[in-house]
This record gives C-alpha cells, structure tokens and sequence, in this order.
C-alpha cells in the first residue's frame, strides 16, 4: 500500500513539475476522432412497407457551447425512404444530437451519455409529418452509435496522454474543451 502510495505520489508530482496535470480536447480533435471513427450505414424496416436507409456523411462537434455541461454532434445525415409502393425519397437531413461526455478511466475513453436529439430538420423539406415521425426511430440509429462507441479515446503511445489516463482524472468542460485533469 505504501508503494503504491509512494508510487502515485511521485507521479502527480512529475506530470505538476512537467505541465501534465490536464489535457484538452479540442473540438477539432474530437470532430477528427467521430468522424474517422463512427461510421453509420444502416438501414431499418421492412422493404416494400416502410424502409429507410440511413447514411451519416459528416459530423460537427461543438463543446460547451448550447449548454455548460453538454457537447452538441451536428450530423448531416442522407436518408432514402420509402412508404409502401410510393417512389423512393431522397432526403438530406441535420440532426443535432447533445450528450454529457462520460470518462471511462479504466480505459481512457470518453463516452457521451443522456443522449437527446435536439434538431431533426429536412434541409428539403419534403418531409410530410407523418413520415417524419416514422423516420425519428431510424435517426436513434445514430444516436446508439454515438452514446455506445467512444467520442475520444486517449492514446496510450503518447507519454502525456497515458500518463494522464493513468492517474484516474476527472473530466470537465472549460472555453469549449473538454479537459482531462488530475486535479479539480
């Protein structure tokens, strides 16, 4: 015990002296991270009675800046669609999505929970109200992908980055970066 005690000690004290109590996430980097990282190509329904294919083309990440505690993913979205035996809808669709990152700090990952969607819009609109209410479910499709896959992950081949992973930080959101730090 009073190695390990010993151990974390020294640590803390390195990554002080060193300028390695905290790391930032920028909005750029997490952005790079989804976008290389979550793909979302799924179809839901049955063909022939209501089916849609969705596509997620780009996405936008946006820290601290709708709410304190939240990030907001914008996704433009491509979505085709088709209702019973009507010709297929091609749609182009930006969904907002705001999440509470979580910090794993087993492994370093950084998971965006309490997921909501904030803004459905067809940038179309062709979208009738009864169609855009069977569509949101397909739409959750990105929104389990977002709040089960990792929105970040520290590398642990970058000394700084394992260092801090590490040490069990905290995560908190300041000037629109999420930041991993030793201390609160």
């Amino acid at each position: 015990m009073y190695i390990k005690k010993r151990a974390l000690f020294t640590l803390v004290s390195v990554l002080t002296l060193s300028g390695c109590a905290s790391y930032s996430i920028t909005e750029k980097e997490m952005t790079d991270y989804l976008s290389d990282e979550i793909h979302v190509d799924k179809s839901v329904g049955i063909p022939g009675f209501l089916y849609a294919q969705v596509n997620v083309e780009n996405v936008d990440v946006q820290i601290g800046r709708i709410a304190a505690d939240r990030i907001s993913v914008f996704a433009n979205t491509t979505a085709d669609v088709q209702m019973l035996d009507e010709i297929k809808q091609n749609l182009s669709l930006t969904l907002e999505f705001s999440a509470v990152p979580e910090y794993d700090k087993e492994t370093g990952e950084i998971y965006l929970k309490s997921l909501r969607l904030e803004k459905f819009e067809d940038k179309n609109q062709k979208l009738s109200p009864e169609l855009t209410s069977l569509l949101k479910p397909a739409v959750s499709i990105i929104g389990y992908a977002l709040s089960n896959e990792p929105a970040y992950k520290l590398n642990s081949d970058k000394l700084k980055e394992s260092l801090i992973k590490s040490a069990e930080p905290n995560l908190v959101i300041k000037n629109n970066k999420l930041v991993i730090e030793l201390f609160n």
